[in-house]
């Protein structure tokens, strides 16, 4: 029997796919932004970098702005809902909502939502129990991290990574959401995220945070949509809770990037006499420029703090000077007074 008799035999029905004209593709969906040249709608992505660096710090602050709507680092943002799955770390989450709700003065938006239950996003039966939790609720999820999400699966292996991926696609597929993965660098490489070359193949936008002129920064690195961003730096200010007998951080933007704010009056008793003081030494031509470990210094030598509070309150003094203006730094990474 010839091959073209053996198919026209065969019991499968077939269906032919449609084809498309020009015209027809003109009217389908545009690209939707949910962060303005960031982060598109159901698409996804993932924010990588090595440990310690603020990733996940980086990424409930993303999802804080992208549930009230305000700007992230001066990128528009339309206000969507949010879930976000704290699958390493769910007990260092309460911490980071209290700083930042401390810090911001104001309480989290309630269309940011929060997911604490084990889940293996390469179990076809936990993927569709996800699919069944966001499809009515939420626009974006966050997955932090991916292998806290996928510990049974092999990062290095192209089965097990094709296994997370399709899980992926599904929830994205059936649901809209974008899904956005935390992620590690790799042990030999800084700049791509860890495991099979597949995962990052997929994401549609990856986000590499990394340390730039002294501070962490983030920065789009390959998005299919859209344009490579440059290095948005910010520092992870230490706010301490519960009476000081707990800490966690928020993320600070450094001043020179486009959400930065300049105020009239420095906020709050520690800032003032840090400016002062730089002020003062300016105007006699003592260090200046300053490195910030100088400018720590500086500051230390102000601050009416404990010994075993005054290292911190020194760092979110100068943090908010350089936030609010007050002090510019220069490309060599020197700081000095705004001119």
């Amino acid at each position: 029997m010839s091959y073209q008799n053996e198919f026209s035999n065969s019991t499968k029905a077939t269906k032919a796919y449609p084809l498309y004209t020009a015209d027809d593709v003109s009217s389908w969906p545009s690209v939707e932004w949910i962060v303005d040249g960031v982060i598109q709608k159901g698409t996804s992505v993932v924010i990588y970098g090595e440990s310690r660096i603020g990733k996940s710090f980086i990424s409930l602050d993303l999802g804080s702005k992208m549930g009230s709507g305000d700007d992230w680092f001066g990128h528009a943002v339309t206000p969507v809902r949010v879930v976000y799955f704290a699958a390493e770390s769910p007990q260092g989450i309460r911490n980071r909502i209290q700083a930042i709700e401390q810090h911001t003065g104001a309480k989290l938006p309630t269309n940011l939502r929060f997911m604490r239950d084990a889940v293996n996003i390469a179990d076809p039966d936990d993927i569709q129990r996800v699919i069944d939790t966001v499809r009515d609720t939420a626009d974006v999820l966050i997955i932090d991290t991916l292998n806290a999400a996928a510990s049974y699966s092999d990062e290095n292996s192209s089965k097990d990574m094709g296994a997370v991926l399709n899980g992926v696609r599904r929830i994205i597929d059936e649901t809209g959401c974008t899904v956005i993965f935390v992620h590690h660098t790799g042990w030999s490489a800084d700049d791509r995220p860890r495991g099979h070359s597949s995962f990052p193949a997929m994401m549609d936008t990856r986000i590499l945070v990394k340390k730039d002129r002294g501070y962490p920064s983030w920065q789009v690195k390959g998005q299919r949509e859209g344009e490579d961003t440059g290095a948005k730096r910010f520092s992870l200010q230490k706010v301490e809770i519960n009476d000081g007998a707990e800490s966690s951080c928020v993320v600070v933007p450094i001043a020179g990037g486009s959400a930065a704010k300049s105020f009239a009056e420095p906020r709050g008793e520690n800032q003032r006499l840090v400016l002062l003081e730089v002020q003062r030494l300016s105007k006699e031509h003592v260090q200046a420029p300053y490195t910030r470990d100088v400018l720590l210094d500086v500051a230390m030598s102000v601050i009416n703090a404990s010994a075993k509070h005054k290292r911190g309150r020194a760092i979110e003094a100068t943090d908010g000077l350089i936030q609010q203006g007050f002090l510019i730094e220069t490309s060599d990474g020197l700081l000095t007074l705004r001119g």
